[in-house]
């Protein structure tokens, strides 16, 4: 099959299994998901999928390993590595939508979100308990954590607490032929092999993710600043 009798064939039976408003066809629309942060490599997909739950992915990346189209996963958009620019001839899949905290579990220090959830809004739903998700990747308003988990996003403000990595304990996720698996848990070491850390920092490429369950941090009982002033770097340090 040609690549452009593959993209007609998965564009149809999406067409047939999701919601139309799911799917962006138009070309000037799909100019906007050209690339991520990094604005120099930018590539217009041929289909974007706005999948709204984990049953619209696994449909949709279906759809694609079916008729042998490739696909992209991408989040918010804000990384900074081009690991969500799609493949001109090809599916992007766009988790965006899926902003669900699905549970706050503070007696295990657990937060289970969906993909689209910003990095912020998870310290927002656990601070009335004394709470707060430790990695920002210094764009924390804006980032969704399936990005983070994809990207394994770090930053200046995670020298401290650790990366992504050290604070995610289970996934769910559509592997790439379109089946839908469960990895870790709320345990922060589950038997075997470490599935769970070989997806973070995978870029999509094993996996989109569906769900998050992240570890939540004691937010400090104080905060104190303080500013100190050297008279050259080697004074300094």
């Amino acid at each position: 099959m040609s690549a452009a009798a593959g993209l007609e064939a998965v564009r149809a039976d999406l067409m047939r299994d999701l919601d139309p408003g799911a799917l962006v066809t138009d070309r000037s629309e799909l100019g906007t998901y050209e690339c991520d942060g990094l604005t120099h490599l930018a590539t217009v997909p041929a289909l974007v999928v706005l999948a709204r739950d984990a049953g619209e992915v696994r449909r949709a990346v279906a759809a694609c390993a079916s008729h042998g189209v490739p696909f992209v996963a991408r989040g918010a958009g804000t990384g900074l590595s081009g690991g969500a620019v799609p493949v001109a001839d090809g599916v992007l899949v766009v988790t965006a939508k899926m902003r669900r905290i699905l549970e706050v579990d503070v007696d295990n220090e657990r937060c289970v979100v969906e993909p689209g959830v910003a990095n912020l809004d998870v310290t927002r739903a656990c601070a009335p308990y004394g709470y707060y998700y430790a990695p920002d990747p210094s764009s924390q308003q804006v980032c969704s954590i399936g990005g983070n988990v994809a990207e394994n996003s770090g930053g200046a403000h995670c020298l401290k607490h650790g990366f992504t990595t050290n604070h995610v304990t289970g996934l769910d996720i559509v592997t790439p032929d379109g089946e839908m698996v469960g990895l870790g848990g709320k345990a922060l070491d589950s038997p075997g092999y470490d599935l769970v850390g070989a997806i973070v920092g995978s870029e999509g490429t094993l996996g989109v993710v569906t769900s998050v369950t992240v570890r939540l941090s004691r937010a400090p009982e104080a905060v104190y600043t303080l500013l100190a002033g050297f008279a050259d770097t080697d004074t300094a340090g």
